[in-house]
């Protein structure tokens, strides 16, 4: 599969959905509640003088209609925190946006998209570790080389440099896995781990990422 977002969701093969952004502006919306209930954030669709519970990643075009912050805890109570975001809405006549929400700030955008959701068959794996070709228009020219790169307890040896482009930098993005990018001409790439042995393949002229989902009990 070749890859032409460059903000996307992946459901790689082993069911794990990873939310990428790559020199991207986006938000990463995922719900969270303690089991006190006491702490929280997520995101909330708003339509029509209602609030819809939204995950997933969105794509803004746009700063943010308003911000609302605190020093302190705005609400420990969700209840509380919605009447909040819908009393902001009427008083500023929003009737469409996404809405950022945490015990500390409330964020309202008017601008945005869910990004796509992608699946399919990686150029090659290894465990829980994918490569995937990427046709961005993006210039990796100024970014760092590498040879070797390890990702959990995969090592991954370039027979070339290539560029690369990872997490290291604020505009790259992968949640809730872990991944980079490179960019080279024709590369052999050799991927050894202690429970997958090792394969080798080349991979044409181009951009790829490496994925690596979650860290399994074995992977």
């Amino acid at each position: 599969m070749t890859i032409l977002q460059q903000s996307f969701m992946l459901r790689t093969p082993d069911g794990a959905v990873e939310k990428i952004s790559i020199k991207d502006w986006t938000i990463d919306c995922a719900n969270y509640m303690s089991k006190s209930g006491l702490t929280f954030n997520g995101c909330f669709r708003a339509k029509n003088g209602d609030l819809v519970e939204v995950r997933g990643l969105y794509k803004l075009y746009r700063d943010s209609l308003f911000d609302f912050l605190y020093r302190g805890k705005i609400t420990r109570d969700i209840d509380v925190m919605k009447d909040l975001i819908l009393r902001f809405l009427r008083e500023f006549n929003v009737g469409y946006a996404l809405i950022y929400y945490d015990n500390t700030e409330i964020r309202v955008y008017d601008v945005f998209r869910k990004v796509v959701m992608l699946e399919d068959t990686p150029f090659i794996s290894q465990g829980h570790l994918y490569v995937y070709k990427l046709k961005l228009p993006l210039d990796f020219s100024a970014e760092n080389k590498t040879t070797q790169e390890e990702v959990f307890n995969h090592k991954i040896m370039f027979t070339n440099p290539v560029n690369i482009y990872d997490v290291t930098h604020d505009d790259f993005h992968i949640k809730p896995g872990y991944g980079f990018v490179i960019q080279a001409d024709d590369v052999t790439v050799k991927i050894s781990s202690p429970d997958h042995g090792e394969d080798e393949v080349v991979l044409p002229a181009g951009q790829w990422l490496f994925l690596h989902s979650p860290p399994r009990k074995v992977d």
